[in-house]
């Protein structure tokens, strides 16, 4: 039976490659449609018979890319312009991309400018008025849009029985997600945070199915072994993204552990749960409308604020860490009330800004090595 060591490797090394796991799914001549955030339709993707990939960006310069961006832009944005004009994205039959920030809604249309006739672009445009009954009946509009635009990428059709079975399974391996990350909060000691974010990542390049059976294989090796937090800094991690390497090296030689996370990138994006009866696209766009506590995400109660302080107590965590990325809008909102918030219910807080283009953070260190010591 394998280790715990030898699952998690096998993590690291898809993490660590997906160019090689994105060449691995066209040698096999499977259909590959690029997902970008956030909660973009993927079950689409599935149901048509392709393969979906997630584009988050990359660490590097847009060098390219600027020539479409002013420098005060987001960096998952530039830098995911910048995969697909240099070639890295080559081999994707289609990019779907969501437009819940204006900073997206501007970039699709440089994709489509600089990068559409290579690879075309499958535009998710999502209602903020998601509660009224006509952004629900929007909602279904889109889905049924986006739907056939997948069909034409994929070259597949999408069938209510295909349909059903990929929510199916990405409830599923939503579920065994949630799972592992409660896991790996209590087991520190097996599961550091470059390894947790390795564990998690890798599930944006493999076939769904296939990174299901591995979390749910280590999920029971995690279960049966005993919690080994002692002598760990509980925290919890808030903001879009943590997939920089030198924060995630930081956090594991200062002995942090995650025991909860706030991340769109990671727990934000396995909340979305979606009804598995009647009809299938009514059941996507009811799972999205019913989406809440997301800085992306039309909030006018804040729940999100609340939601990052009620995450931190029910974790058992000492601190928060806010990872702001850099030119975000939405979470620079967000992030003085999240503060305040945590002041006021006494629960340690810092603010570290993270960016795809940045090429050192000895700041960063500075400052989550004050944030160990006052843990």
């Amino acid at each position: 039976m394998a280790t715990i060591e030898t699952m998690l490797q096998e993590f690291q090394d898809v993490a660590e490659n997906p160019g090689e796991q994105l060449a691995a799914h066209l040698a096999a001549g499977k259909s590959v449609i690029g997902v970008g955030p956030y909660y973009a339709p993927e079950e689409f993707v599935v149901a048509a018979g392709a393969v979906p990939f997630g584009v988050w960006g990359c660490m590097g310069s847009a060098n390219e890319a600027r020539k479409y961006f002013p420098p005060f832009y987001c960096s998952i944005c530039q830098m995911t312009l910048e995969m697909g004009l240099t070639g890295k994205l080559d081999g994707l039959a289609g990019y779907m991309t969501t437009a819940l920030c204006d900073t997206q809604r501007a970039a699709s249309q440089n994709w489509r400018a600089g990068v559409g006739n290579n690879i075309p672009l499958i535009y998710v445009s999502q209602p903020q008025n998601r509660k009224a009954d006509f952004g629900r009946a929007y909602v279904l509009d889109m889905c049924k849009k986006v739907a056939h635009e997948v069909e034409e990428c994929a070259h597949g059709i999408i069938d209510d029985e295909n349909l059903s079975s990929a929510i199916k399974l990405y409830n599923e391996w939503r579920a065994a997600m949630r799972e592992f990350v409660e896991l790996a909060g209590t087991h520190p000691a097996q599961v550091g945070v470059k390894a947790r974010l390795a564990v998690i990542a890798s599930g944006y390049y493999m076939e769904k199915a296939d990174h299901l059976a591995k979390v749910r294989a280590l999920n029971a090796e995690l279960a049966a072994a005993p919690a080994s937090a002692d002598g760990f800094k509980r925290v919890v991690l808030s903001g879009i993204f943590e997939d920089i390497p030198a924060i995630t090296d930081m956090l594991d030689d200062l002995n942090y552990a995650v025991v909860a996370d706030d991340l769109a990138k990671e727990s934000r994006a396995f909340a979305l749960q979606v009804p598995e009866t009647g009809d299938p696209f009514e059941a996507l766009a009811e799972g999205w409308c019913a989406l809440d506590g997301d800085s992306l995400l039309y909030d006018p109660e804040k729940l999100h604020v609340k939601k990052v302080v009620d995450l931190a107590r029910s974790a058992d965590a000492q601190g928060v860490i806010l990872l702001l990325a850099k030119f975000c809008d939405p979470e620079e909102f967000d992030a003085p009330l999240v503060k305040a918030a945590c002041r006021e219910a006494g629960i340690p807080f810092v603010q570290i800004e993270v960016d795809q283009s940045t090429e050192t953070y000895e700041q960063a260190r500075t400052q989550l090595e004050t944030f160990a010591d006052i843990l």
